[in-house]
């Protein structure tokens, strides 16, 4: 019953969030719009301009504001929060409200197309990325505060990217770190707590579990496979429709061919009780 009630209120913030932010973003571009219409003769010369400008600052407007919101809310810390409970859960889940507002498919599109807005949004977002960092406009970023992205990484089409799971009542949180240089491809799943080393390379639909760690250098072929807190050394290959099993490491230039099996070696009890 909490919850369902949590879910409603939930949907009335975002509603009234929306009509704030988006309203006031709107306000902010048509007199932009007006003011540079204004400097040509008769509104007439200078409309295209008019036009552009009342975008830009519209959407600037809208990142400001979300990330001056977004720097009221408390700091979000990996580990395990009950639900419905407490400074954090509750930091969480506006902050998760903000995204949606600068995330929705059309508007992802349009920010994620420059350069700049891009680095702005998910600063506002709280995200420690490097103005180089390349993202599709189709990613899913679902914690952008607990994201570090490095310099020359880039982060491709239709990969989700998450410091977040909810299980048995709680909400576990995990850091998520790509490093310089790294090549995330597309339709890639990264769960919390996953570290991918500079230069590495995940290649496309390949799955990296709860603290995974790829080593500098590395390449994870695609439709791979990598279970939980597996560790990858620094320049091995794991081969396409590679698994690497729970707790598994893989040493330093190591190979696992493709579409095989590197099983656990730690007992199925101990994995469980992390």
């Amino acid at each position: 019953m909490q919850l369902g009630l949590g879910l409603v209120v939930y949907d009335l913030l975002y509603a009234v969030a929306a009509v704030v932010f988006y309203g006031g973003a709107l306000v902010v571009g048509r007199e932009a719009a007006g003011a540079l219409a204004r400097l040509g003769l008769d509104g007439r010369w200078l409309w295209p301009l008019a036009l552009v400008g009342g975008v830009v600052a519209a959407l600037v407007t809208l990142v400001i504001a979300v990330g001056v919101a977004t720097a009221c809310l408390p700091r979000l810390r990996p580990g395990r929060y009950p639900l419905m409970r407490g400074a954090v859960f509750y930091g969480w889940l506006l902050r998760s409200l903000l995204r949606r507002l600068v995330m929705v498919p059309g508007l992802r599109a349009v920010l994620f197309s420059s350069n700049v807005l891009r680095f702005l949004t998910l600063r506002a977002l709280g995200a420690r990325v490097a103005f180089s960092a390349s993202f599709s406009s189709d990613v899913d970023l679902l914690d952008p505060a607990l994201l570090s992205v490095g310099a020359g990484a880039v982060v491709g089409a239709r990969s989700l990217v998450s410091g977040h799971y909810i299980e048995g009542g709680r909400l576990i949180l995990g850091r998520v770190e790509i490093g310089e240089g790294a090549l995330v491809a597309a339709e890639v799943l990264i769960a919390p707590e996953v570290s991918i080393g500079a230069r590495a390379k995940v290649l496309t639909r390949a799955a990296l579990s709860r603290g995974v760690v790829v080593g500098e250098g590395a390449t994870i072929g695609g439709d791979a496979v990598l279970d939980g807190f597996a560790r990858v050394g620094a320049r091995a290959q794991i081969g396409t429709r590679a698994y690497v099993g729970l707790r598994r490491r893989v040493a330093d230039g190591a190979r696992v061919a493709a579409a095989s099996t590197e099983a656990s070696d730690e007992p199925a009890a101990e994995a469980a009780a992390e």
